[in-house]
């Protein structure tokens, strides 16, 4: 099922923009944003492995979308 993300970026952008992604750290006790997200994907590992999903091969899929978007806004 293919989601469009044509306006995604913009979204990324904005929330950047708005530094409501500091959420994260503070939502984890005050933690730097490079710990939060350490745990969101150790959670996220849990999640894969509950679901029967490789994570290394969605990290490889996730890699492969970010090039994508990134070639396409350069």
């Amino acid at each position: 099922m293919a989601v469009d993300r044509s306006e995604w970026m913009d979204h990324v952008r904005s929330v950047l923009r708005s530094r409501h992604y500091q959420w994260l750290p503070e939502g984890l006790g005050g933690e730097p944003v490079d710990v939060a997200m350490t745990y969101m994907l150790t959670d996220i590992r849990h999640v894969c492995r509950m679901g029967g999903i490789n994570f290394d091969e969605l990290l490889e899929r996730s890699r492969r979308e970010f090039l994508k978007e990134e070639s396409q806004m350069a």
